[in-house]
């Protein structure tokens, strides 16, 4: 048997694991998180052995009834708080709308500057119009694939766990961290975008190299097939899957260093993965002229925008508006490398070699953040319900604390595993497990030594650290006694009254601005947006349920605009005139629970700019807006009610 001396790459993801752990312990939260993750643990340890004796029928059952019961949960979620999606994936599910509509224009610059969307958006329109024929609304088909998706990745992944562990705990904490956890419920559920899908592809990937070397031809030919369209897929979607190719050649190395290529037989498997992300050059083209999508380089940015906002100390290496504002001001795509060229080199100079590690350090901890999983392109509830509203604190307190403690018990059982782990590469299960931990390696690096940075984009290496975690072989485990049942249960329950009690006593240290009602989602000026041009005496009405008490009201209006806007109270008839700040009519004043009339009026004589929110099919708030009295479903003002 052959084994390669200690694990270096492993060493390195420990290491980032442990960075992310801190960084997600730094809120107020942070401790009873850390409680709860101590208490689960230690449960889990005791309680293992019995779990593991748990037969297969047993499993199929408990398992089943649980999907079945967080599907129904799914469903009430998205009925009883659907939210304003906003940024990003509000642009390409409007887009995508638009398209489903038969109207194939880009109107505006978003997609010249982010071109790596416009396969998404072309595709979510594919799937717009295929359930069009079937009489679903596009808020319903939405909903539905976001469902299909979610639980398609959760039920591979477990069933990928079931097939590299065959250990009956392992698969039972892991239907724990999928289904009992935020993950199910919040963002991967409410707002469809490209980071699930790649998760997804990630894991339909590696399924197709588990046991490569033992598949009949059949069974080659239809797992071969499905990995070059599934890589295909990927690079469209996330062009930053390419770091699976570096992975696979350092995998590759250690193999024929070790004398094992012949053996682990992945030279097929490999050619297929090259040949999908060869495809993926002129699927995207073809995308392109399907969508009637022609790029602009004048309004494009060049890789290295990333890059110069991935050294932005001032950002943390995140998103920076004064970097994209420096961009679009420059005259060509050309002109922002150019000075992308010039500028990246000066900004590393200034950190220093000090500087560099530190802000690598902080990138790293941010990039394995998941204490904002709710708040990912979530604009605020559309309505959240009074119950919601009323102890907003508390659920808000419970998701960080939920997701945080699930993450954390998995990294430490990994690295647990890894601590001790010495591959044995003739054991294909094992050679998963290293491209898996290399993969996600090499998905930390690129983003915190090389690109910019969001909380959300470490979600990418979820389905890689899971399949890592059960393709290593466990330790033997040794004996517990009598009490530890006992003790199992008695930690769980503790671990819960933790997780409760934290979230009631602590939630209302959280920052207090609670929407209670929005409907955030645009397009947005930065990408020349057309706002709606309103006539000498138009007026513009929306109705809004607020259901519980609020204190803050905005109406987006447009830059320099004249317009009167107004907030009726329906049930006293109480009116309130809203004051304009730049861009924005506002009133600060206690609201009651109720329904409310925002009135928009044209009282000049000259036609006034109004950004108004207009779709094909999709309904974006539980009321039309009404325009001199006609109906448009459709069309929403931008507003956001808050208790602040």
């Amino acid at each position: 048997m052959k084994k390669i001396k200690p694990a270096f790459l492993p060493a390195i993801l420990i290491l980032c694991l442990l960075i992310g752990s801190i960084g997600n312990l730094t809120s107020v939260l942070g401790v009873p998180a850390l409680l709860v993750v101590a208490l689960l643990g230690a449960g889990l340890y005791f309680g293992a052995p019995r779990l593991d004796h748990l037969s297969t029928r047993q499993l199929r059952w408990g398992i089943g009834l649980g999907l079945l019961a967080m599907l129904i949960a799914q469903v009430v979620v998205l009925h009883v708080m659907p939210n304003t999606v906003y940024h990003d994936p509000y642009r390409v599910l409007s887009q995508a709308d638009q398209l489903a509509a038969g109207h194939m224009t880009w109107d505006i610059t978003y997609f010249w500057r982010y071109a790596n969307n416009v396969p998404l958006a072309y595709l979510l329109s594919l799937w717009l119009r295929l359930t069009q024929l079937v009489g679903l609304s596009t808020n319903l088909s939405v909903h539905l694939l976001s469902i299909l998706v979610l639980d398609s990745f959760i039920a591979l992944a477990l069933h990928t766990i079931w097939q590299l562990s065959q250990r009956a705990s392992l698969l039972v904490v892991a239907f724990g961290f999928f289904a009992l956890s935020p993950f199910a419920y919040t963002y991967y559920l409410q707002v469809f975008y490209s980071d699930l899908p790649t998760m997804l592809v990630l894991l339909i990937i590696i399924r197709s190299l588990l046991n490569w070397s033992q598949k009949t031809s059949r069974q080659r030919w239809f797992a071969g097939s499905g990995l070059v369209v599934a890589v295909m897929l990927g690079a469209m979607l996330k062009p930053n899957l390419v770091v699976l190719l570096p992975a696979l050649l350092i995998v590759g190395l250690i193999l024929a260093r070790q004398h094992l290529w012949r053996q682990a037989k992945l030279t097929l498997p490999i050619l297929l993965i090259v040949l999908g992300f060869g495809l993926s050059l002129p699927a995207t083209k073809v995308i392109d002229v399907a969508a009637n999508y022609q790029p602009r380089t004048a309004f494009s940015f060049p890789a290295t925008n990333w890059i110069l906002m991935g050294y932005n100390q001032h950002s943390n290496g995140g998103y920076s508006g004064k970097d994209v504002g420096r961009a679009i001001k420059q005259p060509s795509q050309a002109a922002r490398q150019r000075y992308n060229l010039k500028t990246i080199p000066k900004r590393i100079k200034t950190l220093g070699v000090v500087g560099v590690i530190r802000l690598w350090v902080v990138k790293l901890g941010i990039v394995l953040n998941v204490q904002g999983i709710q708040r990912w392109y979530n604009g605020g509830f559309r309505a959240a319900p009074s119950w919601y509203s009323n102890h907003a604190g508390f659920y808000q307190g419970l998701t960080v604390i939920g997701y945080v403690a699930a993450t954390l018990l998995m990294w430490g059982a990994l690295m647990l595993k890894l601590l001790r782990w010495r591959p044995d590469l003739t054991d294909p299960h094992q050679i998963l497990a290293l491209l898996a931990v290399t993969t996600a390696l090499g998905y930390l690096a690129f983003h915190t030594l090389l690109w910019e940075v969001e909380p959300r984009y470490g979600q990418a290496i979820l389905p890689l650290l899971w399949v890592a975690l059960a393709a290593i072989p466990r330790q033997a485990s040794q004996s517990r006694p009598r009490w530890a049942n006992q003790a199992s249960l008695l930690n769980g329950a503790t671990a819960l009254l933790v997780a409760f009690g934290a979230a009631g006593v602590l939630g209302a240290q959280l920052p207090q601005k609670q929407v209670i009602a929005a409907q955030r989602s645009q397009l947005s000026v930065q990408y020349h947006a057309k706002p709606k041009t309103v006539t000498p005496g138009t007026v513009l009405a929306e109705v809004v349920d607020v259901n519980a008490p609020a204190n803050y009201f905005s109406v987006q209006i447009h830059a320099g605009s004249q317009v009167q806007v107004t907030l009726t109270n329906l049930a006293t008839g109480q009116h309130y005139r809203l004051t304009m700040a730049g861009s924005v009519a506002r009133l600060h004043h206690q609201l009651a629970a109720g329904q409310y009339r925002i009135t928009v009026q044209n009282l000049t004589t000259r036609g006034q700019q109004v950004d108004v929110t207009h779709t094909y099919h999709y309904q974006l708030a539980a009321h039309p807006l009404t325009v001199n009295g006609q109906s448009q479903p459709t069309a929403s003002l931008i507003y956001t009610c808050m208790q602040r």
